[in-house]
């Protein structure tokens, strides 16, 4: 439920630490206002940050949106056309670790590769 003052502001409900309210009460009181004033003018500085993270977060959310739909709107044969490169650079990675590995045992004591040691 939206409520409006006479002066067209809307009235909500806010709960807050002890410690804020304390600041609040501290700024309106050296300011000569009362709490929803301070508060209020608290909100109107930082509302260009505001603005500017809404527009972002719509922006980001958007481009997921119409990233989704790409995504839904892959058909099998473009995933397909993809299949045959993903496997042979599945194959490159594993052919890279096998020669890593084989590099790294080749001049590696007996006791590291498993074979009988010589007593």
């Amino acid at each position: 439920m939206v409520i409006h003052n006479e002066n067209g502001l809307v009235r909500v409900t806010v709960t807050l630490e002890p410690i804020d309210v304390q600041l609040l009460d501290a700024l309106a009181r050296f300011e000569g206002q009362n709490r929803s004033a301070e508060l209020r003018g608290l909100l109107v500085q930082v509302r260009p940050i505001m603005q500017q993270l809404v527009s972002t977060f719509t922006a980001a959310e958007k481009q997921r949106g119409q990233l989704n739909l790409a995504m839904a709107n892959a058909s099998v044969s473009d995933l397909e056309s993809i299949t045959a490169e993903a496997e042979e650079v599945g194959k490159k990675m594993l052919a890279m670790f096998a020669a890593l590995e084989g590099a790294a045992t080749a001049n590696a004591p007996a006791s590291n590769t498993g074979a009988p040691l010589d007593n």
